[in-house]
């Protein structure tokens, strides 16, 4: 191992772990805005890097130090194979998340023309994935954070027309869309009570209102999207959430109380009850 990848994980091992230091050091190094050669990254002192990528890693070592998130210094994370730019002002994409977007895409068929709403889509890795997934998929994302929608709206051009990102606050302008063959959200979920268990880089730097729900209403989001995907879905529609490990049962029942049926709550890559599924009669 090169001085400049065992120095680097070194400096990172006083913020992390040995083992996130390594994985840190190398993507540092490796992706861009370095984007070193693996000669450079494995043989390299870091004197032997041009002065300004030398002061550039420099720069971007003191923000992790500092707390910032890593995915912010970097300006991207991978998501479902696809690299998402991300930054202040927009919730970084979370490995479970993928598996909502798995489930989903294994549901719908792929060879038909559908449409889908991505609720509360944040940095667009939603609708991004499913417009990825869902080749004859139109895809619509909504978010009330304008920050949040200048990543989306980025992160999705790739797709053209087929996925839209507009403005709206879904808990005071309902959904206007008709035949929708599924509604999709990863709302905010955290209860306030639960800030105290978060790490600091993220209570810290990513944004409250994609964080957290008010303490006496834990489902605030998902009454809500059940009430309009019984106004948005077709007969035979689905609504797919991303949910509160706390409340997976609670989901299901407010669910169901709605109208759905074929409810099912099923577990992230991590073994969390984390996603829960219910179909418009």
């Amino acid at each position: 191992m090169g001085l400049l990848l065992t120095h680097l994980i070194h400096q990172l091992s006083k913020v992390y772990s040995p083992e996130e230091s390594r994985a840190m050091a190398r993507r540092l190094l490796e992706e861009p805005p370095l984007s070193l050669s693996p000669m450079q990254v494995f043989a390299s002192a870091e004197t032997d890097l041009p002065a300004h990528k030398r002061e550039l890693l420099e720069k971007l070592v003191q923000r992790i130090l500092s707390g910032e998130p890593f995915q912010y210094v970097l300006g991207h994370e991978y998501f479902c194979g696809l690299c998402l730019e991300v930054g202040p002002g927009v919730l970084i994409p979370r490995p479970e998340t993928q598996d909502l977007v798995g489930w989903v895409i294994s549901t719908l068929p792929k060879e038909k023309n559908i449409s889908l709403v991505d609720a509360c889509t944040g940095s667009g890795c939603i609708a991004a994935a499913l417009a990825a997934g869902l080749p004859h998929a139109q895809v619509t994302g909504i978010d009330v954070s304008a920050d949040a929608l200048k990543y989306a709206r980025r992160n999705t051009e790739q797709f053209g027309s087929r996925v839209r990102i507009l403005q709206q606050d879904l808990l005071t302008s309902p959904l206007t869309v008709e035949g929708l063959d599924a509604l999709v959200s990863n709302p905010p979920y955290i209860a306030e009570e639960e800030r105290g268990s978060l790490a600091d880089n993220v209570k810290k730097y990513e944004p409250e209102m994609a964080l957290f729900v008010p303490q006496e209403d834990p489902l605030l989001f998902y009454r809500v999207l059940g009430e309009q995907g019984q106004q948005c879905l077709r007969s035979g529609g689905a609504i797919f959430v991303e949910i509160n490990q706390r409340f997976g049962e609670e989901t299901c029942a407010l669910f169901r109380s709605q109208g759905y049926c074929d409810v099912e709550l099923r577990t992230d890559r991590f073994g969390n009850p984390r996603m829960v599924k219910g179909v418009k009669k």
